[in-house]
This record gives structure tokens, sequence and C-alpha cells, in this order.
């Protein structure tokens, strides 16, 4: 997975500098949840459940054409991710416990995409995409209520706490991106978009894997974003 996202870096430097490039910034909201499988102690846990939370990114990009059909977009973004998580665990009436944790984690993001967009510049195109986002932890919070029954007696406990990078999480993500969209002769483009994280980001024998869905909105500057004609440089002049 590394490997492919590298690829897709290598190809946007070795791209000529001469093309059409466009550049903007891009918003989006949505959804994001976990595979979550809880950690095996104290004894292994009787039962779990993940909800979405409400997430999103800002941040810009930059949109280079490789021919009239595929682009490279790769940008910079800061998001919003994580999820709901319910677990317990049950030994005997004497001890057992149950979890009830709220994490929102701020992910500086480096997406890199593969596009194909159908019909000519300047005109209104559909694009669909892969590709990949590398992902580093930049903060968050970490809200916990456990509520805890040893020998008889109730414990519980509320902590609210930052994301810590080799405690409540690992610090690097990468996930698979997946694309669809439409986008304006002016430069104005709207995006559906879906990331599954490939890498699993838990601490010991925790399982957490990061998932994202949403819609996003964003503009392209740059020399003709607007016309009615594919780019001279996109011509192959051989033919004339």
């Amino acid at each position: 997975m590394r490997c492919i996202y590298f690829l897709l870096i290598s190809l946007t430097l070795a791209c000529p500098v001469h093309a059409q490039l466009g550049f903007g910034p891009e918003i989006g909201i949505g959804m994001s949840s976990m595979h979550f499988a809880p950690p095996l102690y104290p004894i292994d846990y009787t039962a779990a459940s993940v909800s979405p939370i409400v997430s999103g990114k800002v941040g810009g990009l930059i949109d280079l054409p490789l021919n009239r059909h595929f682009y490279l977009q790769a940008g910079i973004s800061l998001s919003r991710e994580g999820a709901v998580r319910s677990f317990s665990y049950y030994k005997n009436d004497s001890f057992n416990e149950s979890v009830h944790q709220t994490l929102n984690i701020n992910y500086f993001q480096l997406p890199v995409n593969l596009i194909f967009k159908t019909g000519m510049q300047g005109k209104g195109r559909f694009v669909f995409g892969l590709g990949a986002t590398a992902s580093y932890i930049v903060g968050g919070r970490n809200k916990l209520q456990d509520h805890q029954v040893f020998r008889d007696t109730l414990y519980a406990t509320s902590t609210d706490t930052r994301v810590q990078i080799g405690y409540t999480l690992s610090g690097f993500d990468i996930g698979v991106n997946v694309i669809a969209g439409y986008e304006l002769p002016t430069g104005l483009f709207f995006h559906a978009y879906y990331t599954d994280g490939v890498n699993d980001v838990g601490i010991n024998s925790e399982i957490d894997k990061n998932r994202m869905w949403g819609i996003s909105a964003g503009y392209l500057f740059g020399k003709g974003r607007n016309i009615n004609k594919d780019d001279d440089d996109l011509i192959d002049k051989s033919t004339e």
C-alpha cells in the first residue's frame, strides 16, 4: 500500500511543469467510523459496538493533467475523524466492566489520487478517481466513561484527555480513496469520497482501522479552467 502511495507521488513530480496546472481549496463534511475490536484484557470482551460521528476536512489541492482525461490530484488537508465505541467485559457477577468511548481525532493528511475526467476541459465533466491518503495524528480528544463492578462494589470514572500517539492510537495511518463527482466549466467541483484505512492504528491487542465518507466542494484556479477547448499543450501538434 505504501509503495502505491509513493509511486503516485513520483508520477506527480515527474509530470511536465508546463502543463495546465489547477489549484485551489477544498472543504468536506461527512461521517467517520472505525473497524474496532477491544483489547483482550483483563479478559476477553463480551460485546462491542461502533457508531459514526460527524467528520470533515479542509485543505487545498493541485490538479495536474497527464493527458486530456487523466489527472493527478495531490493535496494537503486537516481532517476530523473518529467514532463512538461501547464495549464490555464479563467474568462473573463480581467482576464486569462496561466502557463508553468517544474519539475525536485530528489528522494532517497528504492525499494523492489518479483522476479520470470525461469530456473536454472547459465543459462540465464527470470525475472518477482512486488513490491513497497518508495521515498523521496532530491532536484530538479521548472521552471515556468506565463502569466497573468488582466484588459487588461499583466504580465509575469519567475522563476527557488528549489523544496521545503511542498510548491512545498509533500516529501514522494510510487509507485507500475512492472518489466520484462533477466539475463545472468554471472550476467549481463537487466530490463524493470514501477512505478506507488499511493500517491498524490500534495499540497492543486493540484493533482500530479508520473509515471516512462524505461530500466535498472546491474550486480550481489556474490557466484555462473556463475555456471551451483543450489546452494547446495537450494537443499533438504533429497532426496539424
